[in-house]
């Protein structure tokens, strides 16, 4: 067995593939420029951190791996630094928006269109404690990134074309563009890693993915 194999084994089992994997989930949104912003924590709730992408017992892994490979840090800081510029312009377009009074008015008027039809209705919609034009800039913000299968989402669907209207200006563009920064940068992290995988099986002979063994095991016992 060549030497380091077992520590390249790690790198690719519990830094590498995670990270891979939560790369490619991410791109789902990016791809559709939901941000996946929520104004409860003013944070974006599914594209994360690198280091949040791998398991919290393989994190000495991450560590060795990143001491050890020095273009993929590199890459790694770059998306990182990208998307906390990505999670601050979609704070501030929020904050912007949710603060115009044109679009709370908005939101107001339709809120009371589907009280008037339907009593009551509006109260399932948004928790009484929760700003109804706060939830509804949220969805604006993730370009509309509302799942069918969400209660709000009827209301969403209803009065999208009306809300999206205001998503406009400066802080939306900074939003855009940073979010497609990101797209880059994930792209170009995942063709480092992806690279990185691919020479590491090669040179020390390790599957890209565990498997069982059926041989293996059975000359074991």
């Amino acid at each position: 067995m060549k030497r380091g194999r077992e520590r390249r084994k790690a790198w690719i089992y519990s830094v590498i593939n995670p990270l891979l994997e939560g790369l490619r989930i991410e791109a789902t949104f990016l791809a559709k420029g939901n941000w996946t912003f929520r104004r409860y924590n003013r944070d974006l709730e599914f594209i994360r951190p690198v280091p949040i992408l791998v398991g919290y017992k393989d994190r000495p892994n991450f560590e060795d791996f990143m001491g050890s490979n020095p273009k993929a840090k590199e890459e790694i800081d770059d998306r990182d630094a990208q998307r906390e510029e990505l999670r601050d312009a979609c704070l501030a377009a929020f904050d912007s928006l949710a603060a115009n009074p044109d679009f709370q008015r908005k939101v107001s008027e339709c809120f009371q269109a589907v009280e008037a039809e339907t009593p009551g209705e509006t109260s399932r919609l948004v928790h009484p404690a929760v700003k109804p034009h706060e939830v509804v800039a949220e969805a604006v913000v993730n370009k509309g990134g509302v799942p069918d299968h969400a209660g709000f989402y009827p209301f969403w669907a209803r009065f999208r074309d009306e809300f999206m209207r205001f998503r406009a200006g400066a802080t939306f563009e900074n939003a855009d563009q940073a979010g497609y920064k990101l797209k880059i940068c994930n792209e170009t992290l995942s063709l480092e890693l992806s690279q990185l995988r691919s020479a590491l099986a090669e040179e020390y002979d390790i599957p890209w993915a565990p498997y069982y063994d059926e041989a293996s095991a059975l000359s074991s016992r």
